[in-house]
């Protein structure tokens, strides 16, 4: 064979090789005696074996130390020198081979030695100066199209740089406007490059340069991506096949370009990017047109040899004279290392314990093809390594995920039991090929020392991460190489190491920096990447290409560098493509010199389509006319699996397009193409085509073009999420800028209508009017009376009772509002006392004065207490005209009497006191006892004398200044300060009632005066502001009542629908807006579910979150003005005034202004549902929600539903429905037929529509390629259903349980892990029709787990939450969901058969399992509800990106990062993440993995544990203000012990 300029030599004993047949390459053995040989002086110095001079003797050594006869012979080789002892080629060989000859030849410059400041590989702080074949190759390539081809290290970025400068100034000359203006746009072919070219073009031209590719944190194809390039970029450095996308769907336009620079442009063949970038859009626009091409610049070190190349680049190829760059670039020498072949391994140990242990594990498929390749080619050690790596990385997988499996936990323990020996070179656990390596490694470690920078070179992913293992672990190699591997991005999660592009560039910076010094790459760093020239590149694996050849060759760029091929002895196979690479090399060389003389004038005028290629993927084109988007054959198929990978599914079916081909007679296919069951059309027929791959592009063509006809695909070609292709909805349109705008806005608050229509109008006439009275139902406290009032009106108030609570002196009381229907007739006298009374009663009780205002809204009269009476009081009006005291007549009043009188003190005439005890049995010169020692303390402290024993006269005398004569009556009495104005609507805060009720004062009768009121009024009437305030709430609410047609709803639960939490009632809407809520999610869903019967789980979630959405709800009470009858404020007596009356001379204002935040007006709608259900069940909330504007417009009520159900059956679905029922031969054959029966018998219900049955069980994976449906929307349907019986249930069973703690119990009883306990103990898994295997284990695990546990109870009972901790898979508690819903469409949508349902299967295990008073909360939300009730509003869960690990320098930083990337010891797989809580900036507690919810969890655990330990930390971080509420328990705390005795 032709070795070319190739040495060969052997590193091994030589006795051990075969002779080759080439006698001219026979290798003998080593010699009696051998000639001198000249050292370099650098190697002699740091030889390891004491110093070698040229007067040194090797002989008689070297036969007994083989590391010494090997060393010596690559001194011959290093030196280009023949050793004696063996035959080599020729003495003159012919010239390494050099980059090829020029088409065009270029001057070249003067003979001189190069000039350091012009090299390419200077600091990137010094500007570069372009060399003189630059300029020539500048000057040609701004007046022509050109491909440069220049070996690597040569300076072919520069040259694309001085012309991408130039033509930003020809930009900037030329103004063009924004829309109009043009950009220069540099093309590589993978992500790596485009930083490393993007900072060369920012360093050699100083223009604006944007990067664009899949790594990219913004979305590549997103709009606003591109409108900032337009805007702010002069340059984009853009991956290729993201500018093909975005010049397909018309994100940017070829007449937008003036310069395109293609990196490594002989990809430019078949069907790579470039190809489809130049065919597509620059040679031929959609319309047929020529266009406005812009400059092409395309840069090789390996061309093809044939002119389609030139043809598809449009361009001319040059180079540049080998005498020109030999003084620029380095060439290697290069050598081949044989080895021996490697013998017939057995399988290891540890792999037959594998394959005993979890043979049958999918997810190590990919492993067991990867040891038999590693057993064979790198020996048995590696394959150990392997197998360790594999289960270490899956079984971290599997934790991240929570997802481990048994067979992994054993397999863990059986490679902690076997034994790793460290490799050694003789090992027979290492392959001749290795070991080979080894040795080469020794040798070129030991010349070079510190200067030793190498690259090995290697096919296979798992090979270059066991050989990064093996050198790492082989000791002599620790303090001489510093090793890391690199290899390229793979499709998915690779098992053993799958590295992103921000890796590649650490280690490429880390190998540049000499933090590593020994790469092993596959032929990811074979061109391209910027990595450092270097001194050893060794072949590991055979190189298979010529450009393959060359470009990794091209990474040996340092003086004196060597380019190693391991090669197998004999093996002729190597040989042979070692000697094609070189005639292929020589071949391109020659080509490219006689190209230029066979190319003719007419090549490149004409550009065609090559004939060669076998589709016509040019031809066929669809043109959006508002984007110019194009599809073509070739772009269709990537395009449908982009629009099938936004389909929704779940992890157990793959949403991909599935393609049949049908051959049509000998020559011709069709192809139906089928898409996922969520698609709105699933399947698409090709035109026929001559072959297959036509034919599918064909398919795939019919489907993109019919996707964007009917918006499942926009105008930009991307996935429409949801798809709107059915029928539009009805709904109104909502505007989204709703809850964008502040939160919280200013709304009128009206006073109610009634009032103001019911004014007393002329007051100087007799007339008819109402009453309705105002009485206080008897409490423990009986012995202060509460005279019954009324108030009086013109028309009768619009109810005939309403009861609600009060609260006196701490005790919770119970008033009751009764209108009279009969008419009470008032005299005009009469009607004027009143007038007066109600004045006067006003000023009594507020301490302002009250004048009318035009009219007279109502009346205030006591009632007369005779039993049989229901009349005014009219002694007590006549009474009550004035404020001014009146003496009391009668001396010896009963004590009841006494009491019945509101006193005032002679010398304090502006207080009112209620008669709280009668003292008759003190005289007044009696010393005052102990039982009045607050007055004694007070007169002792007045008069200086703690001593004094005061006497009642004296007493008297010192605290009214009023002498008591003998004459007087002895009674004295003791009064209590009647209590000024206070909300009687809620509690007193604590220790409030206690302090007014210890204010007493002691006086004798004889100085008391009675105001001109009972006390049993006047306690009622400090009662009527409360009352009046709440009156008004009542009537805005039947307002709304009325408004609405809600006659059927109870005005009492409108007016708690109506009132929030602000106005500090001891109600407000959150319960029923938590019923509400449900109910509306549960009706809007049935409504869906019926009228889009096409509609996926998916299509349907996103049409109900429009309709439910805070946003629409929103909508709807702005449009019937519910903010205006809202009671969001509380009661304050400082505030109050009655409607139509002046205050202290002020005019009434009609209308009031309150603070409503959007939330609260949604929840508003939400809660008037809640109040119609409590009210009248589901067809009473039904209709309220109709009257709310909830779009139900097909349905008059709720029995409507079904038969709209059966209206809105197409044809089609009426022929599926017949396609059904013809095919129940196969549904029986499917095991589920015969099996109905006892699915019937355990949820207690027999189906009408057994199909129904087939679908609640079919799993998305089963249903992939036929037409039939799946559980989804039968699912969809059951959780509305289930979720709403579920808080129906709750709200029930916990009727004064806060909404807060009903949620709770709530998401402990609807969730997927309790559901899928029902569904194991219902047995519903063994109905499912499934094709998936991954499922059906996630299955039979959970129903291990479960019979785990219960065999683990001491009682053999499944007790409490026993699925927390349980993986269970989602589809089992789908399937109680879609069962649910089967029942719910099989029933015609009947409320009461569902309820019953519920009430059989499903209450009796959330009362077994489920209470509040064990209820198990989720750490997350127990921590932030913990948080929320001391009143601290400032804490969070912090989440922290990973961050590069990896130190500088050295072994330990290459160990850390190769720790990072999956390999050596410590490995983790995935980036790590952090999880922080803080509370008001302060760091609680932190935790690190690779599952974000379960550091949250850790978290949320150790920062509660932290919080109760550590009591006072709270109030030394919190600074919120503090609230009424704060510091008390929590929510569910306070619930537990006021019903269980748990505790806070």
């Amino acid at each position: 064979m032709d070795m070319g300029d190739l040495i060969l030599f052997e590193v091994e004993s030589p006795d051990r090789c075969a002779k080759s047949e080439d006698t001219s390459l026979r290798i003998t053995s080593p010699p009696e005696s051998r000639s001198h040989t000249e050292v370099p002086r650098e190697w002699s110095e740091s030889w390891p074996f004491g110093k070698l001079t040229q007067d040194d003797e090797p002989h008689g050594v070297l036969e007994d130390d083989p590391i010494r006869w090997e060393v010596s012979r690559w001194v011959d080789v290093f030196q280009r020198k023949p050793s004696a002892s063996r035959h080599i080629p020729p003495s003159n060989p012919p010239d390494p081979p050099t980059s090829i000859t020029s088409i065009t030849r270029l001057d070249p410059p003067p003979n001189r030695p190069p000039n350091p400041s012009t090299t390419l590989q200077g600091s990137e702080a010094s500007p570069l100066i372009p060399r003189q074949y630059q300029l020539q190759i500048y000057e040609r390539a701004l007046n022509e199209n050109t491909i440069v081809v220049m070996d690597t290290g040569s300076g072919k970025t520069l040259v694309a740089a001085m012309l991408i400068k130039e033509m930003r100034r020809r930009e900037v000359e030329a103004n063009r406007a924004l829309v109009n203006r043009k950009l220069s746009f540099f093309v590589v072919s993978n992500v790596p490059l485009v930083k490393q070219q993007a900072d060369a073009i920012r360093r050699d031209s100083s223009v604006e340069v944007i990067e664009i590719c899949g790594a990219s944190k913004t979305k590549k194809h997103q709009e606003s991506v591109w409108t900032e390039v337009a805007e702010s970029a002069q340059v984009v450095v853009i991956t290729a096949q993201i500018l093909l996308d975005a010049l397909r769907q018309g994100y940017w336009h070829m007449s937008r370009i003036d310069l395109l620079v293609f990196d490594e442009c002989h990809h430019a063949h078949k069907s790579h990017p470039y190809c489809f970038i130049m065919n597509e859009f620059y040679h031929i626009t959609a319309s047929g047109a020529k266009t406005d091409k812009p400059r092409i610049f395309g840069m090789t070190a390996s061309p093809t040899t044939d002119v389609e190349l030139e043809r598809t680049m449009d361009c001319k190829l040059y180079t540049i004279e080998p005498q020109v760059l030999q003084d620029y670039v380095e060439r290697p020498v290069q050598v081949v290392a044989l080895y021996n072949p490697p013998p017939r391994y057995n399988r290891t140990l540890l792999s037959w314990r594998m394959r005993n242990t979890c043979y049958f594990d999918p997810k190590l498929l990919q492993v067991w093809n990867d040891a038999n390749v590693i057993l064979a080619h790198l020996g048995p050690w590696c394959v150990d390594q392997i197998w360790r790596l594999a289960i270490k990385n899956l079984l971290a997988a599997s934790k991240s995920t929570a997802a481990a499996t048994n067979h992994l936990e054993v397999a863990k323990a059986v490679i902690a039991e076997s034994v790793s020996m460290p490799p050694e070179l003789q090992s027979e656990s290492l392959t001749p090929k290795v070991q080979k390596l080894i040795q080469t490694l020794r040798v070129t470690g030991k010349m070079l020392g510190d200067k030793f920078c190498g690259i090995i070179f290697v096919q296979r992913r798992d090979t270059a991460v066991a050989l990064t293992i093996l050198l790492q672990e082989y000791r002599p190699f620790r303090d001489m190489f510093r090793v890391q591997v690199l290899v390229g991005h793979s499709e998915g999660h690779h098992l053993l190491l799958n590295m992103t592009s921000k890796d590649q560039s650490i280690i490429i910076n880390k190998f540049r920096d000499k933090d590593y010094n020994l790469i092993v790459s596959t032929n990811v760093a074979e061109e391209g990447l910027d990595i450092q020239p270097c001194n050893v590149v060794i072949r590991f694996d055979p190189v298979n290409t010529t450009t393959s050849y060359i470009q990794s060759r091209g990474r040996a760029r340092k003086k004196d560098s060597r380019y190693i091929m391991l090669q197998e002895c004999s093996n002729h196979q190597e040989e042979a493509m070692l000697a094609k690479l070189q005639r292929g090399e020589q071949n391109m060389r020659e080509w490219c010199n006689n190209l230029e003389n066979n190319r003719t004038d007419t090549t490149l005028d004409i550009i065609e389509i090559p004939k060669t290629r076998k589709s016509t993927s040019y031809e066929q084109q669809y043109l959006v006319a508002s984007t110019q988007a194009l599809i073509t054959l070739s772009s269709a198929i990537p395009l449908v699996y982009r629009f099938c990978n936004v389909l929704s599914g779940d992890a157990y079916c793959e949403w991909r397009p599935i393609f049949e081909l049908r051959r049509s007679g000998m020559s011709g296919y069709y192809c139906d193409l089928i898409l996922p069951i969520h698609a709105p059309i699933r399947i698409f027929q090709s035109d026929r085509a001559s072959c297959k791959d036509t034919a599918r592009m064909s398919a795939a063509f019919r489907a993109c073009e019919t996707l964007h006809r009917m918006g499942a695909l926009d105008d930009h070609l991307e996935p429409v999420v949801p798809r709107t292709v059915a029928k539009k909805e009805k709904e109104k349109e909502i505007s989204v800028k709703l809850f964008r705008a502040e939160q919280n806005h200013d709304y009128p608050h009206n006073t109610p209508v009634f009032w103001t229509n019911s004014l007393f109008q002329d007051q100087n006439r007799s007339r008819q009017v109402f009453m309705c009275s105002i009485t206080l139902m008897d409490g423990a406290s009986r012995d202060h009376g509460y005279r019954t009032s009324c108030f009086i009106t013109s028309k009768p108030l619009p109810f005939e009772s309403h009861l609600f609570n009060v609260y006196i002196n701490g005790e919770v009381r119970q008033m009751i509002l009764r209108t009279s229907p009969t008419p009470l007739q008032l005299k005009k006298n009469q009607f004027s006392l009143l007038q007066q009374y109600t004045l006067t009663l006003l000023r009594r009780i507020s301490r302002k004065q009250f004048e009318y205002s035009g009219g007279i809204p109502f009346l205030v009269a006591p009632i007369d207490q005779n039993p049989a009476g229901s009349t005014v009081a009219w002694h007590e009006v006549e009474l009550g005209q004035t404020l001014d005291p009146q003496p009391i007549v009668s001396k010896r009043l009963s004590n009841a009497a006494i009491k019945e009188l509101v006193m005032k003190v002679t010398n304090d005439r502006f207080r009112d006191y209620f008669v709280h005890e009668v003292l008759r049995e003190h005289a007044l010169d009696e010393i005052m006892p102990k039982r009045f020692k607050a007055e004694i303390d007070a007169m002792r402290n007045n008069k200086g004398n703690r001593f004094l024993e005061p006497t009642f006269r004296q007493y008297f005398l010192w605290k009214f200044k009023t002498e008591c004569t003998d004459s007087d009556d002895n009674t004295m009495v003791l009064l209590r300060q009647v209590k000024r104005l206070r909300n009687s609507l809620q509690p007193m805060i604590h220790g409030a009632a206690e302090q007014e009720d210890r204010a007493s004062t002691l006086a004798p009768l004889s100085i008391c005066q009675r105001s001109t009121i009972s006390a049993s009024v006047l306690r009622m009437s400090l009662l009527i502001p409360s009352t009046l305030f709440d009156l008004d709430a009542l009537l805005l609410a039947q307002e709304v009542q009325q408004q609405l047609h809600l006659h059927a709803v109870a005005l009492d639960s409108l007016q708690v629908a109506l009132t929030t939490s602000s106005a500090n009632r001891d109600y407000n809407y959150e319960r029923l807006e938590l019923l509400g809520d449900s109910f509306l999610k549960f009706s809007i869903t049935i409504r869906l579910y019926i009228v889009n019967p096409a509609n996926t789980e998916g299509e349907l979630h996103m049409h109900r979150i429009r309709v439910i959405s805070n946003t629409a709800l929103l909508s709807h009470c702005l449009q019937l003005e519910f903010f205006r009858r809202i009671t969001s404020a509380p009661f304050h007596r400082k505030d109050w005034r009655p409607c139509q009356f002046l205050v202290d001379h002020t005019p009434w204002d009609d209308e009031r202004v309150h603070t409503l935040s959007n939330k609260t007006l949604a929840d508003i709608v939400e809660a008037i549902l809640g109040a119609a259900f409590l009210s009248g069940g589901h067809e009473v909330a039904f209709n309220a929600a109709k009257h709310l504007g909830i779009p139900f417009d097909e349905f008059e009520g709720w029995a409507d539903m079904h038969r709209v159900q059966s209206q809105m059956m197409t044809m089609t679905d009426k022929q599926v429905e017949h396609d059904q029922r013809r095919n129940n031969a196969a549904l029986r054959h499917s095991g589920l037929y015969n099996q109905i029966k006892t699915l019937e018998a355990r949820i207690g219900y027999t189906f009408k529509n057994k199909n129904l049955v087939h679908q609640a069980m079919t799993h998305a994976s089963a249903a992939a390629k036929d037409s039939g449906q799946c559980y989804e929307r039968l699912e969809f349907l059951g959780d509305a259903v289930l979720d709403f019986q579920v808080i129906r249930y709750y709200y029930t069973k916990y009727h004064d349980a806060p909404p807060g703690a009903i949620t709770l119990i709530k998401d402990a009883s609807v969730n997927n892990q309790i559901l899928g306990a029902m569904a194991v103990q219902l047995g519903l898994g063994e109905f499912l029709i499934h094709n998936s295997a991954a499922l059906a284990g996630e299955i039979e695990r959970a129903i291990v787990a479960i019979e785990t546990i219960k065999e683990g109870s001491p009682k053999g009972v499944l007790e409490g939450e026993y699925w927390v901790d349980i993986k269970m898979p989602k589809v089992l508690g789908d399937l109680v969901e879609s069962t649910i819903g089967a029942v719910f469409v099989d029933c015609g949508f009947d409320f009461r058969e569902i309820s019953a349902l519920f009430a059989r299967f499903i209450r009796p295990f959330l009362d077994k399992h489920v209470n509040l008073d064990s209820i198990v909360i989720h750490p997350t939300k127990a921590l932030l509800e913990f948080l929320q009730s001391k009143g601290c509003n400032d804490s969070r869960f912090n989440r922290e990106e990973p961050t590069v690990a990896g130190g500088s320098g050295g072994g330990s930083g290459a160990h850390s990062t190769l720790r990072r990337l999956g390999l050596g010891h410590g490995h983790r797989v995935g980036p790590t993440l952090e999880c922080r809580f803080l509370v008001h900036g302060s760091l609680m507690a932190s935790a690190k993995g690779t599952n974000m919810e379960e550091l949250r969890k850790e978290v949320a655990v150790e920062t509660m544990h932290r919080l109760k330990n550590e009591p006072e930390l709270l109030e030394l971080l919190c600074t919120c203000p503090r609230k009424r509420q704060a510091g008390q328990a929590t929510m569910l705390d306070r619930y537990q012990g006021e019903h269980y005795g748990t505790g806070a």
